[in-house]
């Protein structure tokens, strides 16, 4: 099936929206923090080893006229794809990313944007993202990533400064873990 065409959709389930189970975005990313009036502002759903995001293109992000500048639509696939592992309490940081552009992507549409793990090899995550019209249409980019785990110690020192991480993530996991206990209990 040619990428370009197929509709995004997933049989997976979001179950859980990150800012409902205390993960804090009172801080200055551009693309996830609340603080950062230029930013982005996501605010993601997830499931295991999966985050989506919905977010529509604005003005203040264009390149040419009319259109979602491609930096930006970098940023959107990279935040997706690190929220996938991130959710899941891993500290992690791209370490390559390659991203392919589909279709140009105009300002005022509203879009999806969506994170996956593909693979996790320990220390190396290898994770897949795409950005496409909210309504199931066409992919407009996609990308592949390598993430890399923090060391400890900067791990640590994160933990300090997003205090309350740990606990906002064990909610997450208890709200994934749940939601698939249902699922699967419910086809048995």
């Amino acid at each position: 099936m040619d990428h370009g065409q197929r509709k995004q959709g997933s049989t997976r389930h979001l179950v859980a929206k990150l800012s409902e189970l205390g993960v804090d975005f009172q801080h200055w990313c551009f693309a996830c923090g609340q603080l950062n009036p230029g930013g982005l502002h996501l605010d993601f759903e997830v499931s295991r080893d999966r985050a989506e995001a919905r977010y529509t293109a604005l003005e203040r992000h264009q390149g040419y006229d009319g259109l979602l500048h491609g930096g930006v639509v970098t940023a959107l696939l990279d935040e997706a794809m690190g929220w996938a592992i991130f959710h899941q309490g891993i500290w992690g940081v791209t370490a390559k990313i390659s991203v392919t552009f589909r279709q140009p992507v105009p300002i005022g549409e509203d879009l999806r944007v969506v994170g996956e793990i593909v693979r996790d090899r320990g220390r190396v995550i290898e994770t897949r993202g795409t950005v496409a019209y909210a309504d199931g249409g066409a992919i407009l980019a996609e990308a592949d990533g390598t993430f890399l785990r923090m060391p400890e110690l900067r791990r640590r020192q994160l933990d300090q400064r997003y205090s309350g991480t740990d606990d906002a993530f064990a909610r997450v996991r208890a709200a994934v873990e749940s939601e698939e206990r249902l699922r699967d209990h419910g086809r048995t």
